[in-house]
């Protein structure tokens, strides 16, 4: 799966760049709330926790109306696991994210603009806190290191500013020692981007 992402990375990355000469670029800021959550086999008893994004994000033209956006940004991620008739348990998550999608923008001359796009995003874990302590100090877990998904997504843009709303469905295990058991991150996520006058 790395593999494949990394090709796919360099051959969109090479396509944006060529792609800069006829068009130009945009670069601008993203930030979000999110709802998130876990889910596949071993996500009973799992409720949704309030977390965030916030980041970079940019636009490199294919034409009228597609583009490369790429993204970097710091996400939030986890959930809350209901212990007993009012305790919850939260699994805290940090990650660098890297997404990288595909933007499909019809109507350039509306002042209303729809838009979808979709991708994989990688990311690398920065902190993981459980139960109010640092995961690294329960040896009950064993996380992995990296996250990958797919995001798929919609936006309304209006004069540079898009609200929009996402979703992120996991690829990769949380728990790195639970074979057979999946436990996957699910992310919806409420944005809104603004890109920086050229």
């Amino acid at each position: 799966m790395q593999k494949r992402f990394a090709i796919l990375s360099a051959v969109a990355l090479l396509a944006g760049s060529a792609a800069t000469a006829q068009a130009q670029a945009g670069i601008g800021v993203i930030g979000g709330v999110s709802q998130a959550t876990f889910t596949g086999g071993g996500s009973q008893g799992i409720t949704w926790r309030t977390t965030f994004l916030a980041g970079l994000v940019g636009i490199l033209p294919l034409g009228e109306d597609l583009a490369i956006r790429p993204e970097l940004h710091f996400a939030t991620k986890g959930a809350q696991a209901r212990l007993g008739r009012t305790a919850d348990a939260a699994l805290d998550l940090t990650y660098l994210e890297i997404p990288l999608l595909l933007q499909v923008r019809p109507g350039s001359a509306d002042l209303l603009r729809p838009q979808l796009y979709g991708g994989m995003s990688v990311g690398a874990l920065l902190g993981c806190r459980r139960e109010e302590a640092d995961c690294e100090d329960d040896p009950d877990f064993v996380g992995h290191d990296f996250d990958t998904s797919i995001i798929v997504g919609g936006e309304v843009e209006v004069f540079g500013a898009g609200v929009g709303m996402r979703y992120e469905a996991g690829l990769t295990r949380v728990k790195a020692d639970q074979e057979g058991l999946e436990i996957l991150n699910g992310v919806m996520s409420f944005t809104v981007r603004y890109i920086l006058p050229r």
